[in-house]
């Protein structure tokens, strides 16, 4: 009797065994090793999956509630493998970068920082003058803030729909979390006209790259 095909794989992140060993950190999940490596995995079906609020929730139910417990490199969101032995293959191949990527992020956390205006502009010329003015703002606040993290990227520098923003990422040692937020308040404080928020502790979502091709 023909056994039953296996069942594709999403995987949401890798982790250290060295911390939790083969037990997942969180419900719902498995914990496939690989030397002193595991990826946190659920069955799924071999398809792309949808980005519905659900599945977005799920996805970021797992990967933030293994950060809350330990050091997680993020997979992005639906990274569907076709077996246990496709993963493991995978696995094998980029140990070494999987390694690093888990040691470079252990005891950091992500940063989100947004510089906005508060009000929305009147019309499309004086959002034009705003987003200039405010690019050049962002980019001394950007400079500064980098002083003080790891590793930054910048998301966005454009008008958005409500006006204005620009946002960047911030790695930062968790040791300096609270350092880091009292720059970002003087910095608040420094550009009275805009509006300075720093979101998180995230998971490193911003600084990961993973390779899937063959």
């Amino acid at each position: 009797m023909p056994s039953a095909p296996q069942r594709a794989l999403e995987l949401y992140g890798i982790i250290s065994l060295d911390v939790s060993g083969a037990t997942s950190p969180v419900r719902g999940v498995n914990v496939l090793a690989f030397r002193d490596l595991g990826a946190l995995v659920a069955d799924a079906s071999y398809a792309a999956p949808a980005a519905t609020p659900n599945h977005v929730a799920e996805y970021r139910r797992v990967v933030e509630g293994a950060f809350a417990r330990q050091t997680i490199v993020p997979a992005p969101f639906g990274s569907i493998f076709r077996s246990r032995e496709s993963l493991m293959r995978w696995l094998e191949l980029h140990y070494f970068t999987l390694l690093e990527a888990v040691t470079f992020v252990a005891d950091r956390a992500m940063a989100r920082v947004v510089v906005s205006y508060g009000d929305e502009p009147e019309n499309t010329t004086a959002m034009s003058i705003d987003a200039d003015l405010l690019d050049n703002a962002a980019d001394e606040s950007f400079r500064l803030l980098r002083r003080h993290a790891v590793a930054s990227v910048v998301i966005s520098n454009h008008a958005a729909e409500v006006g204005p923003a620009a946002r960047a990422s911030f790695l930062i040692e968790r040791e300096r979390w609270d350092v880091f937020n009292d720059i970002v308040r003087e910095e608040q404080k420094r550009l009275r006209e805009m509006h300075v928020e720093c979101t998180g502790p995230w998971p490193p979502y911003d600084f990961v790259r993973m390779q899937f091709g063959a």
